[in-house]
This record gives C-alpha cells, structure tokens and sequence, in this order.
C-alpha cells in the first residue's frame, strides 16, 4: 500500500511541476486583469514598410486592449489589442486615404486591425539593469482587412508591482509590453494598386506594438 501511495504522490508531483509556468523571480503570483492605459506610458504601433522604389515608416496611436497575466504563470497570458485603422498615419495625408481605401485596408468595412494572445512560449527570465524582464514568443490570432490568421510576435514584458513610486503614474500593478512581428499583406488579401506592392509598398510590413497596462 505504502508503495501505491507513493507513486501516486510521485505521480501528483510530476504533474504539478509539468503544469508549474515560467515565473517572475520575487513577483507574488495569482492572475491579474489588466487595460492599456496612456497614463502608464504611450499605447501605439510604428511600423515600416521597405520596398525598392520607397521606405515609409508609420504610427497608429488607437491601441487598446486588455489582457490576463500571472507572474508566476506568463505561459497562460491571454487577451486582445486592437488599433484602429484610421489612427494610421504615414506623414502624408493623401497616401493615408488610399491607405484606408477599399483597395487597401479598407477602414470602412474593417475599422480595426485586432491580436488575440493566446499564449506565451519560449520564456526567458533576464536581468535587465537590475531589473527582472521576461522575453517571449507570443501566439495568437491577427485579423486584418477581414482575414484571421495564427501569428507568432517576438515580446518582452516589464512587470512593475504595485508601489509608491508606481501609483505616480497609475494605480495597481503596471505592466509594460514590446512586441516585433511581421505581416505578409498577400496572407490578408491586401493586393492595392496592380503593381504597386513589392515595388513602391513592401510585400511585408515590420510592426513594433508598445503596450502600457495597469491591473
């Protein structure tokens, strides 16, 4: 009996440690809820797109979203990001029209360009001047121009518990968020102009997102 007993404890343990998620050292566990907030720091995306014949660089300023964190469980990090499409700027006013045109991106019939987190993967624990930062792969789902598809962002994420010097920029804990992917336009059927994509706007698009949160 004592030997069933103990494989089964073993058995218990094992699986406890499987399910056990990558935590932040010195950070209490236990999920939080958390909501962009410009008052932590500036929500927005740049993004780039580098073709033979033009480089433009972009921002968008509307990025909003929430999102469910544990630091003593960052795999299970879910939640969603949605920028509007209209908030798009590339420094030239007649290129943004076309930008939101049907033969574009299309803002009237798709307003938002949106990221469902599904997980994180990959997670590395780093000292970043003193400080305790998590860099990972974010899974998810992009939806743009209409089409929904899997997509992995390369992330790093500041987690800031709650503190006096905190509650200068906003109550409860912060969290601060760097994302980098790519989009192929072609995956979301974004074709523009015949001609135009590959020589004057990029295949790909490069995106930095900069997420600011408080719980």
């Amino acid at each position: 009996m004592r030997k069933i007993f103990g494989a089964v404890a073993l058995t218990a343990l094992s699986a406890t440690v499987l399910m056990a998620g990558t935590a932040i050292p010195g950070v209490k566990g236990g999920t939080r809820s958390f909501k962009t907030n410009n008052s932590v720091g500036k929500n927005a995306i740049a993004f780039v797109s580098d073709a033979p014949a033009e480089k433009i660089n972009g921002t968008a300023d509307q990025l909003t979203g929430s999102f469910q964190l544990d630091p003593s469980n960052l795999e299970a990090t879910k939640g969603r990001l949605s920028v509007d499409v209209k908030s798009m700027k590339t420094a030239n006013s007649k290129r943004d029209e076309h930008m939101y045109s049907p033969m574009w991106l299309d803002a009237d019939a798709h307003p938002q360009i949106s990221y469902d987190i599904q997980n994180l993967t990959d997670i590395k624990i780093v000292d970043q001047g003193g400080r305790k930062v998590a860099t990972a792969k974010a899974n998810g789902i992009f939806t743009c121009h209409g089409v929904s598809k899997p997509l992995a962002a390369e992330v790093t994420i500041t987690f800031l518990p709650a503190s006096d010097e905190t509650k200068k920029r906003a109550s409860g804990d912060l969290v601060m968020v760097k994302a980098v992917f790519n989009v192929a336009l072609k995956d979301y059927n974004i074709t523009g102009k015949a001609g135009v994509v590959g020589k004057s706007v990029g295949e790909t698009i490069a995106v930095e997102a900069s997420v600011f949160a408080n719980s």
